[in-house]
This record gives structure tokens, C-alpha cells and sequence, in this order.
């Protein structure tokens, strides 16, 4: 009978004992125990964490990946602007951007300046003849251009189909372009491009700038203005052209 006792006694306790290591999450550790006795704790580390060297190689993939990238739209910008030169028949000079200003962001130098023709006014364009901006400095061997979106950026342009004068345009906090001094009667409407006229002669005429995207005017007012919205991202240019002679 005693022995009969001692055996419920010990079966007893093995029941609570499972029941707390189940509460406690336990049980799983008993079973992880196990595995690592019959696998090698040198293998079982290899298959859960990557070598180092794995490691090293994936990011050398992504930074070479990044660069191809980078130099396959590098190619398609180039051709664009090759394209663009053949169709207006304008004396271009390509140029690498290479820093932008610390405190304006729409101050940006490239690697060309007075030693390769570049000059004060001239206009800076990307892609097929999208002009962004205009040069504002130039050094021996290097140069300033002011985006069209900055503040002090000003610059006579023509709204849709007609090509003379339309509006004065004018950057607007940096980020977009507003053009105002529109004539009442002149119709303009929103996805009209916006682009260069022959009112700067250092700048050639029937340069795109932007599309209008909204216009504010009322029946009282003597001129119409209009928010432009660029074509480009000017945050991601990094291969331009001066038109460094018309």
C-alpha cells in the first residue's frame, strides 16, 4: 500500500512539474535542450546567422547595383541632351553637378566655368531641352546655377501655344514657380507649358519649362497669375547642359 502511495506521490509531482513548465514556457527549453545535444552547436549557429563574409559580399552587390543604376540614367540624360542639341542646333556644354548650397538648395555647382565658356545669365537645361535654371557665378573651372523654383529666380516666359511674351515667372518658396503679370484677356488654362521667350537674348526661345497647374484670377483684377509645376524633379538633377552660345 505504502509503495502503491509513493508511486501516486511521484506522479503527482511529475503532473505539476509539466504543468509549471508549460506555464512558463518551459517545456520549449527541454526540447531545445534536446536538439542541441544530438546537433552541433558550431552548426546550428551557422544556419541560423549568415557568415560574414556573405554579408560583405550582398553589400558590395548593392553598392555596385546602386551604380549601375546610377550610371544607366547618367546614359539616358546624356542621350536626351545629345538629342536635344541636334534638334535645336544650339552650341552646348555638358556639365556635372557637384555640390548643392549648404544653406539654399537651389544653388547648385558644376564642373565648368569661364575656362570652358560659361558665362552669367546663360540658360542650364536637362533631358531633351528642359531648362531648369540660370547661371548666376562663375570661377575658372567651375560655376553657379539659381533654379528656376528659387526665390529670386525671375525670368520672362510664354504660356502655351503663343510664343511671345505671357507672364513674368518667379519661384516660389523653393519648391514650385508661380507666373504672374498675365493680361486679363490672354486665355490661360490649367496644363498649359510654360516655357522661354526671346526676351533675354542669352537665352534661346521655346525653352519647356513647366505645365500651369492651377489659375487665380477674378473678373476685377487687370492680370491673371498661375502656379507651374516643374517637369522635372530638380531634387534628383545630376547631368546638365549650358547653352553657351544661341
Amino acid at each position: 500500500m505504502l509503495k502503491y502511495n509513493f508511486k501516486l506521490f511521484i506522479l503527482f509531482l511529475a503532473i505539476v512539474l509539466f504543468a509549471v513548465l508549460l506555464k512558463n514556457g518551459r517545456i520549449f527549453d527541454l526540447g531545445l535542450i534536446f536538439r542541441r545535444s544530438l546537433v552541433p552547436v558550431g552548426a546550428a549557429n551557422s544556419l541560423i546567422s549568415a557568415p560574414d563574409q556573405l554579408s560583405d559580399e550582398y553589400q558590395k552587390l548593392l553598392v555596385q547595383n546602386s551604380s549601375l543604376q546610377d550610371l544607366a540614367r547618367e546614359n539616358q540624360e546624356l542621350r536626351a541632351l545629345l538629342g536635344f542639341k541636334e534638334t535645336r542646333n544650339l552650341q552646348l556644354l555638358l556639365a556635372k553637378v557637384v555640390n548643392r548650397d549648404p544653406v539654399n538648395s537651389n544653388l547648385l555647382s558644376i564642373n565648368a566655368g569661364s575656362r570652358q565658356g560659361l558665362k552669367v545669365g546663360q540658360a542650364v537645361v536637362v533631358n531633351e531641352g528642359i531648362m531648369v535654371g540660370k547661371i548666376v557665378a562663375v570661377g575658372t573651372d567651375f560655376s553657379w546655377f539659381r533654379l528656376l523654383t528659387d526665390k529670386f529666380s525671375k525670368l520672362a516666359v510664354s504660356i502655351g501655344e503663343a510664343q511671345s511674351l505671357a507672364g513674368l515667372l518667379s519661384g516660389t518658396l523653393g519648391l514650385s514657380m508661380n507666373v504672374s503679370y498675365v493680361l486679363s484677356d490672354y486665355e490661360l488654362k490649367k496644363g498649359d507649358l510654360v516655357a522661354s521667350t526671346l526676351a533675354d537674348p542669352q537665352i534661346p526661345s521655346a525653352l519647356v519649362i513647366g505645365r500651369i497647374e492651377n489659375v487665380d484670377f477674378s473678373e476685377e483684377e487687370l492680370f491673371k497669375q498661375a502656379a507651374v509645376s516643374p517637369l522635372v524633379d530638380y531634387n534628383t538633377i545630376s547631368l546638365v547642359a549650358v547653352i553657351v552660345s544661341l
